[in-house]
């Protein structure tokens, strides 16, 4: 009896799992609005897996055939999911399933704490607490319990198990239905790392301390203790074997605490801040472990050191030299550095982010008006004319491309020429498909190393055409040019690529159409593998104006305007203007609502479904300042709109985040043409800000608005003026109409004492005003339960000033 009530709650289970998509959605989430993310492609392609996200619900997936979109499944609650040469294995919390996606059948395990599968042997890996069961996928069949494990490694495509017996711990290989004992110790392994031929490195830490590294030839049964040449005294660490053989090691301590009665000692003279904040220290060796032989790589001065894969050199310079905290990428002095003779070769003062070929041998980088092109090992360089490129992609060959407004171009490194392949009078170019890599964590401020590697023969690239706001996608292969699609006001989102099919999959949405998936070719048209929120009824009644005007100097600016989806002639709806900097590219965008993604307080659905009109302006800024310059724009703007007879123009609201939040605090305070402002997280008082510590930026925050986001080209010392006519606390006497603020007590970026600064002076001055202090959030609302929170308090209070809705309680 008990094996027949099995088998039937197998069967139900079974059917259950494969009935129509609609069938199978839980009832509150039907007709709900969703967003959709790709995840992943079956390994020959034809298939894709994709999440639905609704606002209670982030784990529904979707089975798709790309070839044919009729043929798709829908599974919930999904923790985890891979594919195997034919099958996805699906990881839920109560059970594993094997789902065969060509025929529809599917089998279920027991639950498991982690998956993983091994491409070779075709087999699935189940790790429970204690245990690990091996699956052979062809077979469909369990053929192999290994107890006692403890971990599971997976290293270039094989499995190695850490099992814990007679007080000891063995890391077993299994492999071809067998288990091969390669290395036992007292003590636990961490990480096993994948390293040359017959060799891996591992990695033993206990109690938040570092063991030890071993380096271990599983061929000749030899190990290579990194404890023998060098003092453990780390935490933690990483590692990685180079082709050369040496082993790169980043060894982590954590700081000593320091009394509590012992002063922090700041100095002026102090230029790498950022230490004061680091919880620990980073150490970089280079270990041979035969030779054993070991270095501490840098000095330090040279402190930051860059592996960029040459043979002999790495790339080291200071963080702090030339660190002025006055703009957010700082340059560096640049040295290369031959490790093995501890020889520094001064390359360069570099201010852009570098570029390294493949085999370590060049960088490309900007320098002023041109790019230059250095062979490492001769240190000999080259000047390329830069004609407006943005990027530099190297080949395999070391040959350069670079994207940008004039189209793609080819450096050919060998004759030191370059050409123009590709060229679209309609926009500037730039290639979406290529591999971009680094082994180098930068800082803040500090400049980027990497390496960008383009297949010439085949990628693709999108041409944008900035003054209409449309885009297309071309593809190179071989040598010549596809245009695989239209030029289109759509958004268009590279997300994978089907190398065997030769096709690419993209997301699309547009004001009115919804996100959807698409499979682009150049051998066939363009192809829906799925449409995202069929059942919003309200697509059609979408409509999004772009207003164009000037500001007082002359710049040519856009706005996006869009309308309540139930419009009476002969009526008038409130406007509610949302302010930032460039928002005119956004009018692509599908307005989708889903509550738990409101982390500011603002949705364009929800206000467009209760009638208001959202606008949303472009501002740039000027000798003016900030905020006079924004409110030039923002007036402007409005001005544009005056022969729209919907628009009750008595009836706006000004509202902004984070920079949004200091425009509008300026605004309310110089402003009569508001019946409301909302502002969130924004500065209040700049000239404090400048004077502040970020510990967003982990810097001083002048740098923001000498040559950042605020533009004011100018230290606050050489032109006082200027900050004091844009600093909205100075007028916050001004301000006339009611004020709701909002700030999270965890925000280290706008930190909350700027909104409660503004929110006294307002209090100071009788003026009517509420401030919202979320203790546990910072600039962004995270908590889901916040975020409706704030959401509905914001329509809420738009509602009875804007439309005179009831007052709710707490306002005011």
């Amino acid at each position: 009896m008990g094996k027949l009530m099995i088998f039937l709650l197998m069967c139900i289970y079974q059917w259950a799992y494969t009935q129509k998509e609609k069938d199978s959605i839980p009832y509150t989430e039907q007709n709900k609005a969703y967003d959709i993310y790709l995840k992943s492609t079956s390994k020959e392609g034809k298939w894709i897996a994709f999440f639905k996200v609704y606002d209670n619900n982030s784990d529904s997936l979707f089975i798709m055939n790309r070839l044919n979109p009729d043929k798709k499944y829908y599974r919930i609650k999904v923790l985890d999911h891979q594919w195997s040469k034919d099958k996805l294995i699906l990881k839920y919390q109560n059970q594993t399933e094997i789902f065969d996606y060509r025929n529809g059948k599917n089998k279920i395990l027991s639950a498991c704490e982690s998956i993983g599968t091994i491409e070779h042997e075709n087999v699935l890996v189940l790790k429970t607490s204690d245990n690990v069961q091996i699956y052979d996928l062809s077979r469909e069949e369990i053929i192999d319990r290994i107890n006692n494990v403890i971990n599971v490694f997976y290293v270039n495509n094989r499995i190695y198990l850490q099992i814990k017996e007679n007080n000891k711990f063995h890391l077993i290989e299994w492999s071809e239905r067998k288990k091969n004992k390669l290395y036992s110790s007292p003590e636990q392994i961490s990480n096993v790392v994948g390293a040359q031929v017959n060799s891996f490195l591992i990695l033993k830490k206990q109690r938040n301390q570092l063991n030890d590294i071993i380096y271990y030839n599983t061929k000749h049964q030899l190990e290579y203790k990194f404890s023998e040449v060098q003092p453990l005294q780390f935490n933690s660490a990483t590692a990685y074997q180079r082709s050369d053989g040496r082993i790169v090691i980043n060894a982590e301590k954590v700081k000593d605490k320091k009394s509590a009665e012992t002063p922090e000692i700041w100095l002026t003279s102090d230029n790498n801040l950022i230490e004061k904040f680091k919880k620990s220290e980073t150490t970089k060796f280079l270990w041979s472990p035969i030779e054993k032989n070991v270095k501490v790589m840098g000095t330090d001065k040279l402190n930051r050191v860059v592996d960029i894969g040459n043979k002999t050199y790495f790339l080291a310079f200071s963080f702090s030299e030339l660190q002025d905290y006055t703009a957010k990428k700082v340059p560096a002095i640049v040295y290369r550095y031959n490790a093995s003779s501890n020889q520094y070769d001064y390359i360069d003062t570099i201010r852009s982010n570098v570029n390294y070929s493949p085999d370590g041998n060049y960088l490309i980088y900007r320098h002023g008006r041109k790019w230059k092109l250095l062979d490492v090992n001769t240190m000999r360089y080259k000047d390329v004319e830069n004609l407006n490129f943005e990027n530099a992609y190297f080949t395999d060959e070391n040959n350069v491309y670079f994207d940008g407004s004039t189209g793609i171009w080819k450096y050919n490194n060998k004759v030191s020429k370059i050409k123009q392949v590709f060229t679209n009078n309609k926009g500037s170019c730039k290639i979406l498909d290529f591999k971009n890599k680094s082994n180098f964590a930068n800082y803040p401020f500090e400049l980027s190393f990497y390496s960008k590697v383009l297949n010439e023969l085949n990628y693709i690239f999108e041409v944008n055409d900035e003054a209409s706001l449309t885009k297309s996608i071309f593809e190179k292969y071989a040598d010549k040019y596809y245009q695989i699609t239209d030029f289109t006001t759509s958004k268009m989102i590279y997300q994978k690529t089907d190398r065997a099919k030769n096709a690419y999959l993209f997301t699309e949405e547009n004001f009115n159409k919804p996100k959807r998936i698409i499979d682009l070719s150049r051998a066939s048209p363009k192809k829906v593998v799925f449409q995202s929120n069929t059942d919003d009824k309200d697509q059609s009644k979408m409509k999004v104006e772009t207003i164009k005007y000037k500001n007082m100097e002359g710049v040519e600016l856009k706005g996006i305007l869009y309308y309540p989806l139930e419009v009476e002639a002969g009526k008038k709806y409130p406007m509610v203007v949302h302010v930032y900097q460039i928002q005119s590219d956004k009018i692509n965008e599908y307005p989708l609502f889903l509550e738990n993604s409101v982390d500011v307080g603002f949705s364009i659905r929800k206000l467009i479904e209760k009638g208001y009109f959202v606008y949303m302006p472009d501002i740039v800024f000027d000798k003016k300042g900030t905020g006079i310059a924004a409110l030039d724009c923002v007036n402007k703007s409005i001005d544009a709109l005056k022969n729209n007879q919907l628009i009750d123009f008595n009836r706006m609201g000004l509202t902004g985040h984070s920079h949004g939040g200091y425009i509008t605090n300026f605004i309310a305070t110089h402003s009569d043409r508001f019946a409301t402002y909302v502002s969130g997280a924004g500065n209040s008082d700049i000239v404090r800000s400048y004077f502040s510590l970020n510990e967003y930026f982990v810097s001083p925050f002048y740098w923001q608005f000498e040559n950042g986001q605020y533009e004011m080209n100018t230290p606050f010392v050489k032109n006082k003026d200027l900050y004091f006519k844009n600093n909205p606390i100075y007028y916050v006497e001004n301000v006339s109409k009611p004020m709701l603020l909002w700030t999270g007590k965890k925000d280290l970026n706008i930190e909350w004492g700027q909104i409660m600064e503004f929110y006294i002076g307002l209090k100071r001055n009788n003026k009517n005003a509420t401030v919202l202090v979320y203790p546990d959030e910072g600039h962004t609302i995270i908590s889901k339960n916040t975020a409706k929170d704030l959401h509905h308090k914001v329509l809420q209070w738009f509602g009875y000033y804007l439309k005179g809705e009831k007052k709710a309680e707490w306002i005011n």
